[in-house]
């Protein structure tokens, strides 16, 4: 895209530019077409390159019952397709299939003037504002926005009120492989531990780990703390086997419940079976206290 054409859709002007471009365009904008009125279901159609991808099915039938029982409290927002008895969704497509389910005919809606080249940013921005989108629709979103109008990180920062941190922690999810990828859009696990498996150089490992994750309830500081193991320069050239991490892993979950009852930080070596656990102390009140925990115990 050129930089008269980017002039021209307001790109790095912020939300307010995308939104109505001039003050005067979108108070006409306001009195011509912000206005929401009932329209038919089926005059909606869904926009194909929307960002968000994932509906569960479930908090659809939720939602359905809902509007069933109360309505559309929130009007979708749509633009005009083809002609102006059609229309294409811009935010809202997951209260139009609820609407579909509870057996709707109309919905509330909002119909506002949108270029063609600009619908795919309002519908991003719409998504984003309203924490709709899950991280892997985020970070196609944000490569698509970036793809599409050749943007830099820094004019997509400016765009969606973000800092530039956060468009760049976002974009690199997208190098995750796959697997992962999908248990982060499933929930199985957040944004903050797939950072956490960025650190890591074998994809094996990352996928090992995200298993290990999710089987254990690992937090976000305990995956750091993890991953940081695995990096550490070992002695031994051969890479750490499936087992070893699990038990490394056992181990370090030994620790973290023992710190929590005892309120103080335990270390455990053991090596086949054998070992020692650790308990440290600073004061004869502390010494005290522990010993009244473990006489408890």
């Amino acid at each position: 895209m050129s930089a008269k054409n980017k002039k021209q859709t307001g790109l790095g002007k912020g939300l307010g530019a995308l939104l109505g471009q001039t003050e005067k365009q979108f108070q006409q904008a306001s009195q011509s077409t912000e206005k929401i009125i009932e329209l038919d279901l089926e005059e909606i159609s869904p926009n194909k390159d929307q960002p968000r991808q994932e509906f569960d099915q479930e908090k659809l039938e939720e939602l359905a019952q809902s509007i069933e029982q109360h309505g559309i409290l929130q009007p979708i927002i749509v633009t005009f397709k083809e002609n102006l008895n059609h229309y294409i969704i811009i935010a809202g497509e997951r209260r139009w299939r609820a609407a579909r389910i509870a057996g709707l005919k109309t919905v509330p809606a909002i119909i506002r003037n949108v270029e063609d080249h600009l619908i795919l940013q309002h519908s991003i921005i719409e998504n984003i504002q309203r924490e709709n989108l899950n991280p892997v629709e985020e970070t196609n979103a944000f490569h698509e926005l970036m793809t599409q109008y050749n943007m830099t990180q820094e004019e997509l920062a400016n765009t969606l009120g973000k800092s530039r941190s956060a468009v760049a922690n976002t974009l690199r999810l997208r190098n995750l492989p796959e697997e992962i990828l999908k248990e982060l859009a499933s929930g199985n696990i957040s944004a903050g531990h797939a950072r956490c498996l960025l650190s890591l150089s074998r994809i094996e490992d990352q996928i090992n780990t995200c298993e290990l994750i999710i089987a254990n309830g690992l937090s976000v500081r305990e995956t750091e703390d993890y991953v940081k193991r695995i990096n550490e320069p070992v002695l031994k050239s051969k890479p750490k086997k499936k087992k070893d991490l699990e038990y490394e892993l056992s181990i370090k979950k030994v620790e973290t419940d023992l710190s929590k009852s005892l309120g103080t930080k335990v270390k455990l070596k053991d090596r086949s079976g054998r070992g020692q656990i650790i308990i440290p102390y600073n004061n004869n009140e502390e010494l005290n206290r522990l010993i009244d925990i473990l006489s408890e115990k």
